[in-house]
């Protein structure tokens, strides 16, 4: 039914019944650059980065001082508060790294205005939006005051279609809505789209989410039926049409099933460098008679961000009954040197408890390369969960986040029975 469902949707959407949402609203002054005349105004900012000709992206940030008056942004995604606090000012120019990811928002000011660009450098050297921000305006998305909106909360089952429709990805909304406002995300097979936040205006959905490294919009329409077409936009790199339908329990397949061992009984070896050049290795002391989980991941990676949080708590809780972590860190640098100030930020940023290790750079290929024992590596994350003997006991790919809510803490029981099992196991 699931799959049938979406492919009459599809059909629907690839016959021309696209998007019927709100216009753009556009900034008319947006491409002037202003003209600084005294300190930043604190308070709610509106912000946008230009991913089209005719789309933008709008986030809210609020801007304070703190008590030895450096400004401090709060950028505000539904239930999720990130705060940036390495800004640097030189005169009527701002410069605004993120937290973790370290990709920066480059702009001029006056008291009431930002233009600038944001640069994502985990895509690319070159790779930048336009950003422009507005103070005094609270609202993320322009649209019209409804009284009588579709109802978007809910479990919904859904397909992205790549634009050269050569490729198909199931999801699964999950929405929570009060009034207009509406929030949630998507549940892939590798990972969420963390916290989406937007509005319903009649039958018209906009969302969108900015954290650092994601840069997500994204426009439904409800037709008749009441089912969902419409666009997703990531950056200015990639645009997929999707399609979406009610179905209080649709589930993703197993997250444990998706990778496997090429042979049973295959044992995991490796030694990579740490932070330092240390070389660190499965057979150190240190892992001996533990049971381990190894952590392929990247610092470019929001989920592998969400992930290291939690992952950070468990070890916490369970190092001294005999778990340890280890993190195979997939970069975006060619090189340890050239990752290393990355793997340091992350580091400092979660406090984290267990090496981080510079495997390689980030791909598929070179994931599965190092992981040679794996038939297939599909995402990032994936983890890797080794008993006290040495065994390869599960293979968790992908991770859902704390934006998904019952499914994310769902997720949390069941880790931690898994690790009172594991852990109770004789050597």
């Amino acid at each position: 039914m699931y799959k049938s469902t979406i492919k009459h949707l599809l059909f629907v959407v690839l016959s021309g019944l696209l998007l019927a949402g709100c216009g753009n609203n556009q900034q008319k002054s947006e491409n002037k650059e202003p003209d600084s005349d005294g300190p930043l105004a604190q308070g709610r900012w509106r912000a946008t980065l230009t991913l089209t000709d005719t789309e933008k992206l709008p986030f809210n940030f609020d801007l304070t001082r703190n008590a030895n008056g450096a400004y401090e942004i709060t950028i505000l995604n539904a239930g999720e508060k990130i705060t940036v606090t390495d800004i640097a000012v030189n005169g009527d120019s701002l410069l605004m790294t993120m937290p973790v990811y370290g990709s920066q928002i480059k702009a001029k000011f006056n008291p009431k205005r930002m233009l600038g660009s944001w640069h994502n450098y985990a895509k690319g050297s070159n790779y930048q939006l336009d950003f422009y921000a507005v103070y005094g305006d609270s609202a993320r998305f322009e649209l019209p005051l409804v009284a009588d909106n579709a109802t978007i909360a809910g479990r919904w089952a859904v397909m992205f279609i790549a634009d050269d429709k050569k490729s198909k990805t199931d999801a699964v909304g999950v929405f929570e809505q009060e009034g207009q406002r509406v929030t949630g995300t998507f549940l892939t097979p590798s990972g969420d789209y963390r916290f989406l936040e937007g509005a319903v205006a009649d039958r018209d959905l906009h969302l969108s989410c900015f954290d650092g490294a994601h840069a997500f919009l994204l426009k439904a329409y409800v037709n008749d039926e009441g089912d969902l077409q419409g666009d997703f936009w990531s950056g200015s790199h990639l645009h997929e049409i999707w399609v979406g339908y009610r179905d209080d329990t649709v589930s993703l397949p197993n997250p444990e099933k998706l990778t496997k061992l090429k042979k049973n009984g295959q044992r995991l070896s490796f030694s990579f460098p740490d932070v330092n050049g240390n070389t660190v290795s499965l057979t150190d002391e240190r892992f001996k008679n533990k049971v381990v989980m190894v952590q392929a991941m990247g610092t470019w990676c929001p989920n592998c961000m969400d992930e290291t949080a939690l992952y950070t708590q468990i070890y916490q809780q369970y190092n001294n009954k005999g778990l340890e972590m280890v993190a195979l860190a997939f970069e975006a640098a060619d090189s340890l040197p050239q990752a290393k100030p990355a793997l340091e930020r992350y580091q400092k940023h979660f406090n984290l408890p267990y090496p981080i290790l510079y495997a390689g750079k980030a791909s598929k290929i070179n994931a599965l390369q190092a992981l040679p024992v794996l038939d297939s590596f599909t995402s990032f994350p994936t983890t890797i969960f080794i008993d006290r003997k040495g065994n390869i006991r599960k293979i968790h790919t992908g991770f859902s986040g704390p934006a998904t809510g019952k499914d994310y803490q769902h997720f949390i029981d069941d880790l931690k029975k898994y690790l009172d099992s594991l852990l109770s196991e004789s050597a």
